[in-house]
This record gives C-alpha cells, sequence and structure tokens, in this order.
C-alpha cells in the first residue's frame, strides 16, 4: 500500500543502490584525519543526527548512534518523527551538504526511486502578487521522496561506514556529569532489552529534537538555560496520497500555492514521491478543525489563489485516508548565545532550532550543520584541545547557517496578524522588500536565479542585498511603475 511507503519496487531499488555503493568512499574526505578522541555518541538518529555521526566518524574512533525509536529495515513511518507522512523536501543546499559528506548519497536516493525536479523549470510556484513565477532552468534540481525513503538511504549509508554503531530501540536518560563538574563524561541509556547502559563518550552530539538531555545536564550544573526566539504559527495541515493520474499535465512536476495574508491562510504543496504518487498537503494558520475527508480536502483546495491544485487533484483516485498534523510554534534556543557549553556536548539540528515544517527548511538545515561540523571538526583537530575548539568554532558559525531559513520562513509567518512573536522594527520594509523582489524575478532572470538559490539554501540571504541585485530589483520597479 502506497501510504505505508512498503513497495517491493522500492527494496529493489535500495538493494541496487547498496550494490552500487560499494567500493565507494562511505563518509566525506577525512581519511588519515587526526582523531580528536575515542569515542563520540549521537543522541536521535534523525537526518541531523546521522549526518552528524557521517561527519563525526573521521574524527573519533567509535561513533554511536541511540535512537529511542525500534528502526525499520524497510521504508516506513516512525513514532519519533510524527511529521514524517506528510510532504517533506531536501532542498538543494542540503542535498549537496549530504553528498559531501555521504560521498554518492545523490546517486543512492535517485536509484532508490526519488523523483528529479528542476527548480524552477519543473516548479509551478504561485504567488498571489505576481501570479506564477516563469519557469527558467538554473540548472538547480532536487529529489523529491518521502521522509522515511530519505531516512532510510541516509540511515544505511551511515550504517555503511565501519566505526559507526546505530543502536535502536535506546532511550536515553541524559548525560552523565563529568567528574568535578563543568561538563559530560557520556550518556546513559535503555537498551532494547530494558537494561540501563551507559557509554563513556569524549564528544555527545544532541540531536534529539528537543535537546533535552542538554538542557538537563544545564540544570544539573546550575547554568543558565539558552534564551528562546519563539514564533508561534499555530499552524495545521492535511495531507494526501494519491497516485498520479494517467493524464496528468506535463507543464510541472511539483506546485507550491502561497497564501495571500491577511485575507486567505490557505497554502498547498503538490511535490512527486517514489512509486508513482503525489504528495499533496493544504495548510492552515490557526485553523480550529481538521479537514477530515477527501471530498473537504477538495473542497477546499478550491479556495486557494489559484485552481491548480484543484484541478491537479479532482480526478485523482481518493486515498484511503487524510493524515493531520499540528505544529505550534518555531523555536530557535540561543544555546550559541551562552559563555560556553558543557565540555563535551553539541545540541544541533532541532535540539538548536525547530522550522515550521510547512517551508521544508529543517532536513536541509539538519543538513547543513553537519557539514558545518565536518568543517570545524577538520580545524579543530590541530588544537590543543579539540573538544573545546570543536565546541566554540560551532557555536560561533551556526547562526550562520540557521539565519537565512529561519528570516525566510519567520517572515512569511509573521506576515499573519495572529502569528505569535515579536515582528522586527523593520518588518514593514522587508515585506515591501519581498514584494519587490518577487516582481523583479518575474521581468529579471538574474534576481530569480539569486531567489532560488538564497532560498534553497545555497547562498545566504545576504546575497539579495548585494548591489547587483538591489540595482536590477530597483530597475525592476521603476519599470513596472511606468507601465
Amino acid at each position: 500500500m502506497a501510504a505505508e511507503f512498503t513497495t517491493d519496487l522500492i527494496e529493489n531499488r535500495l538493494w541496487l543502490s547498496e550494490q552500487n555503493s560499494k567500493g565507494l568512499p562511505t563518509a566525506g574526505n577525512g581519511r588519515g584525519a587526526r582523531k580528536l578522541g575515542q569515542q563520540a555518541v549521537v543522541v536521535g538518529a534523525g537526518i541531523g543526527g546521522l549526518a552528524a555521526a557521517g561527519a563525526l566518524a573521521q574524527y573519533f574512533e567509535r561513533v554511536d548512534i541511540l535512537e529511542r525509536d525500534r528502526l525499520a529495515t524497510s521504508v516506513a513511518s516512525r513514532s519519533g518523527t510524527p511529521q514524517d507522512r506528510h510532504p517533506h523536501g531536501l532542498l538543494a543546499g542540503g542535498l549537496q551538504a549530504l553528498d559531501q559528506i555521504f560521498t554518492g548519497f545523490k546517486s543512492d536516493l535517485a536509484a532508490a526511486g526519488a523523483v528529479p525536479v528542476s527548480f524552477a523549470r519543473e516548479v509551478q510556484f504561485e504567488r498571489p502578487d505576481v501570479g506564477v513565477l516563469p519557469k527558467r532552468d538554473f540548472g538547480i534540481s532536487v529529489l523529491c521522496a518521502t521522509r522515511p525513503l530519505i531516512e532510510l538511504v541516509l540511515r544505511r549509508r551511515t550504517e555503511a561506514v565501519a566505526n559507526i554503531t546505530l543502536r535502536s530501540a535506546s532511550r536515553v536518560i541524559g548525560n552523565v556529569p563529568a567528574a568535578g563538574g563543568a561538563g559530560a563524561s557520556g550518556v546513559q541509556f535503555v537498551n532494547g532489552s530494558g537494561r540501563f547502559e551507559t557509554l563513556d563518550a569524549d564528544l555527545t552530539v544532541d540531536a534529539s529534537g528537543r535537546g533535552e538531555p542538554t538542557l538537563t545536564l544545564l540544570d544539573a550544573l546550575c547554568w543558565d538555560r539558552p534564551q528562546m526566539t519563539e514564533i508561534g504559527v499555530d499552524i495545521s495541515y492535511a495531507t494526501a496520497v494519491v497516485e498520479i493520474p494517467p493524464d496528468a499535465t506535463t507543464e510541472w512536476k511539483a506546485v507550491l500555492t502561497l497564501p495571500d495574508p491577511p485575507h486567505l491562510a490557505l497554502h498547498a504543496i503538490i511535490v512527486p514521491m517514489e512509486d508513482g504518487h503525489w504528495i499533496a498537503a493544504i495548510a492552515d494558520h490557526s485553523a480550529t478543525a481538521w479537514i477530515e475527508t477527501w471530498d473537504a480536502l477538495l473542497e477546499a483546495s478550491r479556495s486557494l489563489i489559484t485552481p491548480t491544485v484543484h484541478n491537479a487533484l479532482r480526478y485523482a483516485q481518493p486515498p484511503e485516508g487524510i493524515r493531520h498534523y499540528r505544529f505550534p510554534v518555531s523555536t530557535w534556543k540561543h544555546f550559541e548565545r551562552l559563555p560556553r557549553l558543557p565540555r563535551g556536548v553539541l545540541p544541533v539540528a532541532d535540539a538548536l532550532c525547530r522550522f515550521n515544517p510547512i517551508h521544508g527548511q529543517g532536513m536541509s538545515s539538519a543538513s547543513l550543520q553537519a557539514r558545518l561540523l565536518q568543517d570545524v571538526l577538520h580545524r579543530a583537530a590541530d588544537e590543543p584541545d579539540p573538544i573545546a575548539a570543536l565546541q566554540s568554532g560551532f557555536m560561533s558559525e551556526v547562526a550562520s547557517v540557521l539565519e537565512t531559513p529561519w528570516t525566510m520562513s519567520t517572515s512569511a509567518d509573521l506576515a499573519f496578524p495572529q502569528t505569535r512573536g515579536e515582528r522586527p522594527d523593520n518588518f514593514a520594509e522587508a515585506r515591501e522588500f519581498e514584494a519587490a523582489l518577487f516582481r523583479a524575478a518575474v521581468a529579471d532572470p538574474v534576481v530569480h536565479r539569486a531567489m532560488i538559490e538564497v532560498a534553497h539554501l545555497l547562498q545566504p540571504q545576504s546575497r539579495l542585498q548585494e548591489p547587483d541585485i538591489v540595482r536590477r530589483i530597483q530597475a525592476a520597479s521603476v519599470v513596472q511603475a511606468a507601465a
């Protein structure tokens, strides 16, 4: 059944992918790298934890990943990621980062059935103030697949690294405080047999999602917790998986239909997935009721800013059910602002920053953080105290990875009056600039490319403030005002 993501076709593709990747380097380019320690432990086997383990493997004799869920050997949802039955996307920057950590990951994912989509040539991008953006070919491609397939391909690549051990059904209790305080010496957990175990660790990477192991250790040391920035989005969405109709349009492979704040809070996405299906979702800000049925989802699609999604879905075979997910608040825990971290502990991915998932940035942000980790590990290896250098180096640079996706997503969310959170002093000006940017992107391929590169985390947001881009935006505004 497609809804469970467990077809024989996908399993065969995964097997072939594994055969094709044999003999290739399994993680990064760090052969012969100086080791930072004997043991690293990663808490959590999501995208962030797996990617981090790949980066760490070059610099520690042994890397253990502790995952609470009992992991399947096939493509299947898991309770630790309740949103994994909804649309996910690896942006081009995130896909690139994973391919740099695990050489050949991109080929493996494609071989497993992920669908290539070219931005912006094969994407119907709809925005209320400019209509449909031009379909231009910028040579930027992504691979669309379900979250369970992406995780499984990444998990198999991780487990293929000789010095990485993945322990599923291992529930972490907390960090073990180091003698004398000020740090952690390991991790205590309950294994799959229900027994308590302790792993000594020179470094523990907290990719647990909520960051509780790190926060609890701070409490135990009587250190301040990090400040938090919260944006209350209260978004809910309904998702359906349907077979792509035989007569589906060839004008696009994916659709992104934006809302029209403050008037219309609905937006929608259709992306292809493995095995000839679409995964489609309609999201609503501050919704009071679920979209419970296929007919209700089709009716809701009539209220979008264009009929594209409705026209694509109305002839599809109705799915077996509608899935639901609710996300209350985006959160950035500012560990990077703390004077120091407990020695030997490093929070990453959702433990640092949880994004509104409708914008599709979480997996890519986690992957880029792991790529940053790899770079910092390389530099720290030559320092007198490499663990301390790693912690301080990563924390001094991680904001540069988070700022672009955080600013883009929270700016879109704060456009709704009901969104909870502090709006920047220049928020109105920033919204005006964004509108001018999109208008210029319609007319100017150079601006359009820059916008796509930033959206896919291939370039920082500062790219859009470079003099040439600003001049082009201003020129387009003059032409449009005179028309």
